[in-house]
């Protein structure tokens, strides 16, 4: 046997595996990365140009500090992103930027508190476009924190709040997997804990991002690191947590009225599984109603707030069963195409078609196991938003937030959606207001969210009373952004650039989802 010979061979066969499990490699990343919208054409933001310099309001009906009324025939002064001057009388100079507000109606900018941006950059003027000035990303990474630095040094775009990469805890191999398909931190006990907030502090993260499958140990390092170093911690309740085990923590915020519904379900179900109550959906929601008011009481005395992502929730009674009358109810030609394509062979992508949507039902199920299901996801709900009119009517601080880019909330668009359920379970409009503008600014401890002299220009000009109407937060006439004045037609401009984008890089064709007007 010629054994050179054979080595040769095997050398080579060795070096054409590699080469293929390396091009194999970053083909599969290019689809993970796509799924996220990377591949998605980017807007050249520099050539939407905002008019700057001092600005003046005239003849406006504004909201008031409180957010309960109106002022009217009041002017505005904004000079250098600041507003400086709030009085009945028309301020004029010959260097100001006049806007007729006759007729018109004022509110602070709008505040999302729960976004996803991913890797879509786009999302940031999609938001400007919708009146939302400010935003809080919770799954963060280095590209946000850059956009964010740009954003602050004049780039347009809302102000943002950036939290850290989600936190969880997995066994090796599937955290490596978690880590890279979905950007999870994967921390298995208390010494990586510690150290990883502090890198987080060091690198620039505004707050801590905790997900369901963090552990006991582990976030109760994360919260006491966090607290030393004055991080805010927000996120879901950790799976392996009782309810209790939040009150004293670190965590001031919970987002979702699902994750309060999601812990009162493995407390009702012996077992602690999730979604616990399916064939018990009467039982359950008769337990979600005893238990409310404990619970309510309790987030007002540990001061934690609350995140809604109620339109969220409400739409996961029909996504299994109507996905395509809810595609043609949201403006999908807006979501970037790589996130709403999704993968097919990716658990819990993020996909939005029906043939890759996340909530879409398991194949081969009885039209009775369907009726099942529905009734199930109808309880979901409706638990849900039990707990939401009681968190109301109770005084629990509320944050309006979206989840913007999971199936189906179209960045920017959504909020409007979220205002418009949390009115719808026991809100008034003046409530919905103040839950996108001064709560969630004094939350983020952010000088923003009212019309008041020192505060920054984040506003919004609507042509409708938005006090009426919760609806008529989407009539907007003018977006000013840290004194950047977004008028109408620069706006429309914004949106058409967007579509364009999306439509240069989708590969499946949606024409079928168009909404009628």
């Amino acid at each position: 046997m010629n054994w050179r010979k054979l080595f040769k061979w095997l050398k080579y066969i060795s070096l054409s595996f590699v080469a293929l499990l390396l091009i194999g490699s970053i083909i599969a990343h290019q689809k993970f990365i796509g799924m996220y919208g990377a591949h998605t054409e980017h807007v050249d933001h520099t050539k939407l140009v905002p008019k700057t310099g001092t600005v003046i309001i005239k003849n406006v009906n504004l909201l008031s500090a409180e957010g309960d009324s109106l002022i009217s025939n009041q002017s505005i002064l904004i000079e250098k992103g600041t507003i400086t001057a709030i009085d009945s009388t028309s301020n004029t100079s010959t260097r100001a930027n006049v806007i007729d507000g006759t007729g018109k109606y004022l509110i602070p900018g709008l505040i999302d508190t729960h976004v996803h941006l991913f890797q879509s950059p786009n999302d940031l003027l999609l938001y400007l476009a919708n009146g939302v000035t400010e935003i809080r990303e919770l799954i963060g990474e280095e590209d946000h924190l850059k956009w964010r630095d740009e954003i602050e040094n004049g780039r347009i775009g809302p102000k943002m709040h950036v939290y850290s990469p989600r936190v969880g805890s997995f066994e090796t191999m599937e955290g490596w997997f978690m880590e890279y398909s979905q950007g999870y931190k994967n921390i298995q006990n208390a010494a990586e804990a510690k150290k990883m907030v502090t890198t987080f502090h060091d690198e620039g993260y505004d707050g801590i991002k905790i997900y369901s499958q963090v552990s006991k140990e582990v976030y109760e390092v994360i919260n006491e690191t966090s607290k030393t170093l004055k991080m805010p911690v927000a996120g879901h309740i950790p799976w392996e947590l009782e309810l209790s085990d939040i009150w004293n923590s670190n965590q001031n915020n919970i987002v979702h009225f699902e994750e309060l519904m999601n812990a009162l379900s493995r407390e009702f179900n012996p077992d602690r599984v999730l979604g616990g109550f399916f064939g018990k959906e009467e039982e359950f929601l008769q337990f979600v109603s005893r238990r409310s008011n404990e619970l309510t009481n309790k987030l007002i005395e540990n001061e934690i707030a609350l995140s809604s992502t109620l339109w969220l929730n409400e739409s996961f009674v029909r996504q299994p069963f109507e996905i395509k009358k809810v595609l043609k109810e949201v403006q999908l030609e807006y979501e970037n195409p790589g996130i709403s394509e999704g993968l097919s062979y990716i658990p819990q992508a993020l996909g939005w078609l029906p043939k890759v949507n996340r909530y879409k039902l398991k194949e081969g199920l009885t039209k009775e196991e369907q009726k099942e299901y529905e009734k199930f996801w109808a309880a979901y709900a409706k638990a849900c938003q039990m707990l939401a009119t009681a968190c109301i009517e109770k005084g629990v601080k509320i944050m309006a937030g979206t989840d913007a880019n999971l199936t189906p909330v179209v960045p920017g668009f959504s909020l409007h959606d979220e205002l418009e359920s949390l009115h719808k379970a026991g809100m008034s409009n003046s409530q919905a207001l103040q839950a996108a503008t001064t709560i969630p600014a004094t939350y983020l401890k952010s000088n923003t969210g009212k019309i008041a002299l020192g505060y920054e220009a984040n506003l919004v000009l609507l042509d409708k009373n938005p006090l009426e109407n919760i609806a008529n937060t989407k009539t907007i006439h003018t977006v000013i952004s840290m004194g950047q004045v977004f008028d109408r037609q620069l706006l429309d401009s914004i949106l058409k650039a967007i579509k364009e984008a999306n439509d240069h890089s989708r590969t499946v064709n949606i024409d079928e989802y168009k909404r009628k007007e």
